[in-house]
């Protein structure tokens, strides 16, 4: 009896246990098939930002008549943004590509996605992609371009629609990693819509420390910031700026009108601040500078998407302080897209939005300033990618620049300077750039001029890893020191890599330079 017993418990055991098995390979079986589907619904994340409604009431910005673009199926909102031809127009300005105006998208992803541009017009040709990418389709009956991506990318496609190129700027970003609460009374979180704060505001005031701008929402501002500590200005939303003229066409009185470098009309300007981040923003049709930050210390940039397309002197970006990141970013400008060191606004006059009296500029020691991830977009054949300095005042060292791609010629070039400063600019690398045309230098050492003092100088400048698209006899412009004390020396170019070879010596170039310039040195 006991054996039977024990035989029939052993028998009930292993029912049991072929049951709990059973039910526990169930559970397994459910739950890796959920976290496969969790992990595939990460994998292909995709954020859309939602349409804004009433854009007839912001000035110089409305939705796309050119482009439509559908990302993965899904139909997402463009804007149009241009600058709007007020009556006391600043002769530069009146040819300008900026009263054409460009489209813009941005939106956020994870995975693999597929993107369908739509050019809105009868005739559609010359389709362009620039940087070039690779898996990318035109299907010519239906006038759209096809690309697919798996990583963030910044790039601009072009068409021929019924006689006029029109160019649409698309920025596919990594999802926000920080969105801050809208409780927190430190913050002030602009939800979509529109939201109008006028020239020159400052946001942060009253314990703000904060100003989110969702994507979806338009800002119509700028925005001017002084003596402030610890803030941000991040979200996936636009500053739209055409409301505002340009500072010299801002009274048809020429004796009382602002000059150019006014910060009351920047786009965006932080001046004597510090621990400043500026994150995802996009600004659109800036009647200036569209970022500045004047003597500053501790800022980091990122995301930014600079649109251009505004007025004629509308500079991408400004790094005129210390300890200084910009990466993975865009810009647009017809006229320099950064500026490493120069004078700026001392804000020595009254704040009001009227002539100071002063016209008072100042330079400022900068240093530690690192550029990375960056696409140049030239517009109107001005300015360069990277002005060294226009004037500057002090010292501007230890920069680094890589990783950056510039996609149009201009009347500068690659790397420039116009230097009629006191700046001493040294330790200087610049690496890893691709650029899609053969102006590499345009950089003058020149007399005292716009309120700079004279006398600078350059020196101990690294080029590594350049690709030109051109060939070597299309790669030009110069390189003119001052005197043997304002003088340009120790320029080393390595790997430097053109349509026909690799450059081994500064007579392959059509560089023009002077006795004030020495010691460059090509190595293969």
């Amino acid at each position: 009896m006991q054996f039977k017993n024990i035989s029939n418990i052993q028998n009930s055991l292993t029912k049991v246990s072929r049951q709990f098995l059973l039910y526990f390979s169930v559970i397994i079986i459910i739950s890796s098939c959920a976290f496969k589907a969790s992990e595939k619904s990460l994998s292909q994340k995709l954020i859309l930002y939602p349409p804004v409604e009433n854009l007839d009431k912001v000035q110089g910005l409305s939705e796309s008549i050119y482009y439509d673009v559908n990302v993965n199926g899904q139909n997402a909102f463009i804007y149009h943004t241009k600058e709007i031809k007020d009556e006391f127009e600043h002769v530069k300005q009146l040819e300008s590509v900026s009263y054409k105006g460009v489209s813009y998208l941005n939106f956020s992803f994870q995975g693999i996605i597929n993107i369908d541009v739509n050019a809105l017009g009868k005739n559609v040709s010359n389709w362009r992609i620039l940087p070039n990418q690779d898996n990318i389709k035109i299907d010519e009956v239906n006038n759209i371009l096809k690309i697919t991506i798996n990583k963030p990318k910044k790039f601009v496609v072009s068409s021929i629609i019924d006689g006029v190129e029109h160019s649409i700027i698309i920025s596919a970003e990594e999802p926000e990693k920080f969105i801050p609460s809208k409780n927190d009374p430190g913050v002030l979180f602009l939800e979509p819509g529109i939201h109008k704060y006028g020239q020159a505001w400052d946001p942060f005031v009253n314990g703000i420390h904060t100003l989110y701008v969702s994507g979806g929402a338009v800002l119509e501002a700028t925005i001017k910031s002084k003596n402030k500590t610890n803030v941000k200005l991040i979200g996936r939303g636009i500053l739209s700026q055409s409301f505002v003229t340009h500072a010299e066409e801002s009274s048809n009185d020429k004796n009382f009108r602002e000059e150019e470098w006014d910060s009351d009309w920047l786009g965006v300007v932080f001046i004597d601040s510090k621990n400043i981040e500026i994150e995802g923003i996009a600004i659109t049709s800036s009647p200036s500078y569209q970022l500045e930050v004047s003597n500053c210390l501790d800022v980091k940039i990122k995301n930014v998407k600079l649109c251009g397309f505004g007025e004629h002197n509308n500079d991408g970006i400004h790094t005129y302080s210390t300890n200084v990141v910009l990466e993975d970013s865009f810009i647009a400008s017809n006229d320099d897209r950064i500026c490493i060191t120069g004078l700026y606004d001392a804000e020595k006059g009254n704040n009001n939005l009227q002539w100071d009296g002063s016209n008072e500029l100042k330079g400022v020691s900068v240093s530690n300033i690192h550029i990375k991830n960056i696409v140049f977009w030239g517009l109107d054949n001005n300015g360069a990618d990277i002005m060294l300095t226009w004037n500057g005042a002090g010292y501007a060292k230890d920069i680094i620049i890589e990783n950056v791609i510039s996609i149009t010629p201009t009347n500068k070039a690659f790397i420039a300077a116009r230097h009629g400063g006191s700046a001493d600019i040294y330790n200087i690398s610049i690496k890893n750039a691709s650029l899609y045309h053969g102006n590499l230098f345009d950089i003058v050492i020149a007399d005292s001029n716009y309120q700079g003092a004279g006398g600078g100088k350059l020196r101990n400048m690294t080029l590594e890893n350049i690709t030109i698209r051109a060939n070597k006899t299309e790669i030009g412009k110069q390189l003119l020191g001052q005197t043997y004390k304002s003088n340009i020396k120790d320029i080393m170019l390595k790997n430097i890599i053109t349509n026909d070879g690799i450059i081994e010596d500064i007579s392959q170039l059509k560089i023009i330079s002077n006795e004030f310039v020495a010691d460059i040195e090509f190595i293969k």
